[in-house]
């Protein structure tokens, strides 16, 4: 044993725990249903989670339901992994995670330096220095989507019901083909009013500038917005406190609501 040389490891790892937490509280854990999880496991990156579709994580409960685990050559190769790999994990539900902060954690200059310390997450904490980058049009603009999209939706199953039952009193709605409505974000307040041109095309009227769109919904519920030739998968739901809009490769953004 004395004489034998030791062999050092050709590959590195970097794990991380899939919870049920919030980032933009302090990680309280949070409850309730998962409507989807979408995740690949890879040769460079093995996950499982001890939940699936159409489960449920209840108060009482651990919060952690899921492990990724990525490997490289060296530890910047199992960083980029990781990253890749957290970019395309998909939990979909009633539940907060600390996916996106994940990402943004992995991408800070001290993680990838690897100058950190036991005390350099707390502080990171604290100060909130780790948030999802966005552009503040871009959300407010797939906020509208989403609102003015579940808006027609909601009108044609009222629509549908009514005429099913010979109940004729909605029937002067036939034909309409404009919504408009508020969203509020970061202070300000942007007033829309959007057409409905066919079953996925629509324009969007903000400050005199109109925005042709195209969208498509997906089995999942989610959307496909197209605008002049870029594609952005949207999804989100109404909640006490706001919107919640999910943008694929950007993050989960609250939009609260306003009380006047």
């Amino acid at each position: 044993f004395m004489t034998d040389e030791y062999v050092y490891p050709k590959v590195h790892c970097i794990a991380a725990r899939i919870t049920a937490e919030n980032p933009d509280d302090g990680f309280k854990p949070t409850s309730g249903k998962i409507d989807r999880i979408k995740f690949q496991s890879s040769v460079a990156c093995w996950g499982y989670f001890s939940v699936w579709t159409h489960a449920a994580i209840h108060e009482f409960a651990d919060s952690q339901f899921g492990h990724l685990f990525a490997r490289g050559e060296d530890r910047e190769e199992a960083r980029k992994t990781l990253v890749l790999a957290l970019s395309n994990l998909e939990v979909v539900g009633e539940i907060r995670t600390p996916i996106e902060y994940l990402v943004e954690l992995l991408r800070t200059e001290a993680f990838c330096r690897n100058s950190i310390d036991t005390s350099w997450l707390d502080g990171m904490i604290r100060e909130r220095t780790v948030k999802v980058k966005y552009e503040k049009l871009d959300v407010v603009f797939y906020a509208a989507v989403l609102r003015a999209v579940r808006r027609f939706e909601a009108r044609d199953k009222d629509l549908a019901e009514a005429i099913a039952k010979r109940r004729l009193g909605l029937l002067h709605q036939v034909g309409h083909s404009t919504v408009d409505f508020e969203i509020a974000f970061e202070g300000h307040k942007f007033q829309f009013l959007v057409r409905r041109l066919a079953s996925n095309l629509y324009d969007f009227t903000v400050a005199d500038q109109t925005i042709q769109t195209q969208v498509r919904v997906q089995p999942d519920n989610s959307l496909l917005v197209s605008i002049d030739g870029s594609v952005m998968k949207v999804s989100g739901s109404e909640e006490a406190l706001g919107l919640r809009l999910r943008l694929q490769g950007i993050g989960t953004v609250l939009l609260p609501t306003i009380f006047d």
